[in-house]
């Protein structure tokens, strides 16, 4: 039997992909829906939904860093991505959280 190889710029990996959409468009949905139940129900801090926020948002980075060292990862416009986008990444994402929690979290009270 014959071996083929896979060509990372033709076939791209179904978990990559599976990756790729969850950093990019699931995590955030959860933790957008998170903030807004959080506004809603003026939950204290520390709440169930501050939870969530911060879980996403540690299995967001560790999925995007997954993805750039594993599975070939790409940028949101289809570069090759490397460890530096993963840590503006990783930063961007940490302090637009943080600024969007204490806005919930003052409006939500």
């Amino acid at each position: 039997m014959q071996q083929q190889q896979q060509n990372p710029d033709n076939a791209p990996s179904p978990v990559g992909c599976l990756l790729r959409i969850f950093w990019m468009f699931v995590s955030n949905a959860i933790v957008y829906g998170s903030l807004a139940g959080i506004v809603m129900h003026g939950a204290a801090f520390p709440s169930i939904l501050d939870f969530v926020i911060w879980s996403t948002v540690v299995f967001t980075i560790l999925a995007r860093r997954v993805d750039i060292t594993r599975w070939g990862g790409k940028t949101a416009q289809g570069e090759p991505a490397t460890l530096i986008h993963w840590r503006r990444h990783a930063v961007i994402v940490v302090i637009v959280t943080i600024v969007a929690s204490v806005i919930a979290h003052a409006i939500g009270v």
